[in-house]
C-alpha cells in the first residue's frame, strides 16, 4: 500500500486542523482550509485568488524561505471587519506563505469555563451564608429563652456571634467578585456591536484588577470621568482588551515607585469621545515613543514580564473604530490618550 504524495498528506491533516490555514501562492490566496473558511466567513471558491489585503488587515509580513513570524491582524469580511486573530507566517518554497492562526478571543474561550465554574460556586456559597445566618439567628433566640445559659456562655457569645457576621461578609465578598466577574465574562464574550459607555468599561476593569491584591492595595487610582460621556456602539470585547492592556501597561510603569499612582479619564468634544490613562512611572524616552506599536516590542524594565503585543493588539483592536492615539511623557507622569470618532461608532 502506497503512502499518499505530500500534496494530499497536507490537506488530509490540514482539513481536521482546528486552526485556519492559508496558503499564498504567487501573491494570491490559493488554498484555506475548513477553519479558515469558517473563520474568514468565506469558502474557497469565494477568496481563492484573493490578494491577502482583501481578508487579513494588515496582512502578515512576507518572508523568506525557512523564516517565520508571529503577527495579529483583524479578519475583513463583506459586512466590514472582523474578529482579531493572533497566529504565525512561514516562509516556503518559491515565496510560497502559509499562515496558521486562530481567533484572538482572549476571554471568550475562558469565559464558558468560568462561567460554569462561578455558576457551581453559586450553590455552595448561598448554603454557607444561609448556615451561618442560621446559626446567628439560632443562638439568638436560645439565649433570649435561657438567662442562665446566656450567662454560662457570656465570654464567648459576642465572639460566636462576630464569626458568624465574618462568615457572611466573606461570602457576601465572594458573591460580589464572582457577580462581576460573571458580568465582565458575558461582555468580553459578545462578538457583536452593542451600546457602550467607556466610563462603565474603565470601573469593570479596575473592579477586575482589584482582584490582584498588589494593584487593589499598591496602585492609587484618580478618576476623572466626564458625567455626560456620549455612547457609541461596539464590540465589547475590543474595548475591554484594549483598555485593560493600556491600563497593565501603567500599572508596570509605575513598579519601583514609592507611591504607584494611576489616572483614568474621559471627556468628549466636538464629535470625539476621549479617553485617558496615566501612571507617575519613569517615562517614555523619546527614542522609544516612534516604536511602542510595533509587534513585540517591549520598554519596560527586564523584570517584567511582558510580551510587547500590548499596544500592537490596542491598535489592532480599536482600528475599525478610527482611533487616534496622543502620548505625552515625562519622568513621573506619562499619559496615554485615546481618540474615537462618534460618527464612526455609530455605524453600523
Amino acid at each position: 500500500m502506497s503512502l499518499p504524495d505530500y500534496h494530499t498528506r497536507f490537506l488530509l491533516a490540514t482539513s481536521v486542523s482546528q486552526d485556519a490555514v492559508v496558503v499564498i501562492t504567487e501573491g494570491k490566496l490559493s488554498y484555506v482550509n475548513p477553519a479558515g473558511e469558517s473563520l474568514l466567513s468565506r469558502d474557497l471558491d469565494e477568496i481563492r485568488e484573493a490578494e491577502p489585503g482583501q481578508f487579513l488587515d494588515p496582512p502578515p509580513p512576507w518572508l523568506g524561505q525557512g523564516d517565520e513570524a508571529a503577527f495579529i491582524s483583524r479578519v475583513r469580511t463583506a459586512q466590514g471587519s472582523g474578529a482579531l486573530v493572533q497566529g504565525l507566517a512561514f516562509g516556503l518554497e518559491d515565496g510560497t506563505q502559509m499562515w496558521v492562526f486562530r481567533e484572538n478571543i482572549s476571554l471568550a474561550e475562558l469565559g464558558s469555563l468560568a462561567a460554569g465554574l462561578l455558576h457551581n460556586l453559586a450553590g455552595p456559597l448561598s448554603v454557607i451564608r444561609s448556615s451561618a445566618e442560621m446559626s446567628n439567628t439560632k443562638l439568638k433566640e436560645l439565649l433570649r429563652q435561657d438567662n442562665s445559659l446566656a450567662e454560662s456562655l457570656v465570654q464567648w457569645t459576642t465572639a460566636l456571634s462576630r464569626s458568624g457576621e465574618r462568615i457572611i461578609n466573606q461570602v457576601d465578598q465572594i458573591t460580589a467578585t464572582t457577580r462581576d466577574l460573571m458580568a465582565k465574562m458575558n461582555g468580553d464574550t459578545r462578538q457583536h456591536k452593542q451600546p457602550l459607555n467607556l466610563n462603565d468599561i474603565l470601573r469593570a476593569e479596575i473592579s477586575f484588577l482589584n482582584n490582584d491584591l498588589e494593584i487593589k492595595h499598591g496602585v492609587e487610582v484618580a478618576w476623572e470621568l466626564a458625567q455626560d460621556l456620549p455612547g457609541f456602539k461596539g464590540i465589547y470585547s475590543d474595548f475591554s482588551q484594549a483598555l485593560r492592556n493600556i491600563i497593565l501597561n501603567a500599572v508596570e510603569a509605575t513598579q519601583g515607585q514609592k507611591e504607584r499612582k494611576l489616572g483614568l479619564g474621559t471627556r468628549s468634544s466636538q464629535g470625539w469621545v476621549e479617553v485617558s490613562v496615566s501612571d507617575n512611572g519613569g517615562g517614555i524616552a523619546p527614542d522609544v515613543r516612534a516604536h511602542i506599536f510595533e509587534p513585540f516590542f517591549s520598554h519596560g524594565k527586564p523584570d517584567i514580564k511582558a510580551t510587547g503585543l500590548g499596544l500592537h493588539s490596542v491598535r489592532q483592536l480599536l482600528s475599525p473604530y478610527g482611533a487616534r492615539y496622543h502620548l505625552d511623557s515625562r519622568p513621573g507622569n506619562t499619559v496615554f490618550t485615546i481618540k474615537l470618532p462618534l460618527q464612526v461608532q455609530d455605524q453600523p
